[in-house]
């Protein structure tokens, strides 16, 4: 027999050959698939982390505005107040989030609504914030009344994926890892009055403190 007609009848029967079409199938979508799988479960595991941290800006913010028996608020409730953070983050890692708790004021001689921080603290990762008009915030819909009192909790943490990394390195500007950030203003429910005003004081256990009325003061005194 001719080597060409050989080689044509091996040809034809290769052509009719299916056998190996779905496993040359199957290697060609499973590197999507897992990009697929990896990305969808690292998106429920950021949204759970991010829902957590938005947990603990309001559970932060609702036990320091309840106040303490004494004012200022001792150091010890303080603590145990920002210490509930393993608990509300469970089972994420606590180690690395920030934590700043600061009290509030409606500036009251400003005809628009200006935020005063009348007292901050913070955990071992972040910064309290400086007393007197704040930096880079707004007074809250619902909080714009001259001489108003809350509390504002703000947290953050670095989210890193699990197994997503090299995916979020794909994305143009985004680095290893993701900060994420949330905010819970809060209205006070504890403290005391402060001057003729129907509104009430928390006070944080720091040095610094500012009369949100106007004047500098030292509160812990």
């Amino acid at each position: 027999m001719p080597v060409l007609t050989i080689i044509a009848g091996w040809t034809a029967r290769l052509r009719r050959d299916r056998r190996g079409g779905a496993a040359v199938e199957f290697a060609v979508i499973l590197p999507v698939l897992l990009a697929i799988w990896a990305g969808m479960t690292e998106i429920a595991h950021a949204i759970d982390e991010w829902r957590k941290l938005t947990q603990l800006a309001r559970t932060v913010a609702d036990l320091t505005a309840q106040g303490d028996t004494q004012n200022p608020i001792s150091t010890s409730v303080m603590n145990d107040i920002i210490a509930s953070a393993t608990a509300v983050m469970r089972p994420f890692d606590t180690s690395k989030v920030k934590i700043v708790v600061s009290a509030m004021g409606v500036d009251p001689k400003n005809a628009s609504p200006v935020p005063l921080v009348c007292s901050s603290v913070a955990n071992a990762n972040a910064t309290p914030r400086s007393p007197g008009t704040a930096t880079g915030l707004t007074v809250p819909d619902g909080y714009q009344v001259p001489g108003m009192r809350y509390v504002l909790a703000e947290v953050s943490i670095s989210y890193t994926p699990m197994i997503g990394s090299a995916l979020v390195k794909l994305a143009k500007g985004v680095g290893e890892t993701i900060t994420f950030t949330s905010s819970a203003p809060w209205p006070t429910r504890g403290g005391q009055a402060y001057g003729a005003s129907t509104y009430t004081e928390v006070i944080l256990p720091d040095a610094k403190h500012a009369n949100c009325d106007g004047k500098q003061i030292d509160r812990a005194s």
